[in-house]
């Protein structure tokens, strides 16, 4: 459930997301480093983003859903990489999606769950190659863009259009930012596993953890904290 009152939702830099807005004037932003997108369409899809971003929503109340890393392999047979950074309404990605319809009371999972389960079951796509790369990545975080082709038995050229189209990114981008996303969610709320999480997810040290937080959150692990205040959970 969205935080009562909430006006803005921070979007953090990570996979794709749907959401639903209910209520209010219509009058939905993006900003992204400064840039106000147009205005938002009341149920959308929102592609890989590369930075933080905040969707002001004003009055109406935004129900958001993050897929899983893999997801968009499973439901799509179309490159990722057109819709990164990009929102866009879901009317756009499936053209013959039926009207999503969210009961406030159960949230973003139950209102897309029937569209879900028919681009599951329409057997349009079926990318067990999206699947590896990922096992591979979280199962060794250090691991290289080389050692993922070796261990899967695919030339670079491969594993770059392989990660294009199935997460919208370049694999190196894609190792970085996984790596990062993960450590932010488990340090958002736990702040002194700082050094035995950042360690067990490949980084040398502190400053390497915080060249990425500027490079991905234009902040600290501390501002980003600020910023969030009591304003709910990230998207």
């Amino acid at each position: 459930m969205p935080a009562a009152g909430v006006r803005e939702t921070i979007v953090l830099p990570g996979g794709p997301r749907l959401y639903m807005l209910l209520g209010g004037a219509g009058d939905a932003r993006l900003t992204r480093r400064g840039r106000r997108s147009d205005l938002l369409p009341r149920v959308g899809f929102i592609g890989p983003t590369t930075t933080i971003a905040q969707l002001d929503h004003g009055d109406a109340l935004l129900f958001g859903l993050r897929l899983r890393a893999t997801a968009w392999a499973t439901l799509f047979d179309r490159d990722l990489s057109r819709f990164t950074d990009r929102i866009v309404p879901l009317a756009t990605i499936d053209p013959v999606a039926p009207p999503v319809v969210c009961d406030p009371g159960a949230g973003a999972a139950a209102a897309f769950a029937p569209w879900l389960a028919a681009r599951c079951a329409s057997g349009h796509a079926r990318d067990a190659v999206a699947q590896r790369i990922v096992a591979r990545i979280d199962a060794s975080p250090r691991t290289s863009v080389a050692e993922i082709g070796a261990a899967l038995g695919l030339t670079p050229q491969q594993v770059s259009a392989a990660c294009l189209h199935a997460f919208g990114l370049p694999p190196k981008r894609l190792l970085m930012l996984r790596r990062f996303v993960r450590v932010l969610r488990r340090l958002l709320p736990d702040p002194t596993a700082t050094g035995r999480v950042l360690w067990e997810a490949g980084y040398v040290d502190h400053s390497h953890f915080a060249k990425d937080c500027r490079r991905f959150l234009d902040t600290s692990l501390h501002g980003i904290r600020q910023r969030l205040g009591d304003g709910g959970d990230p998207l």
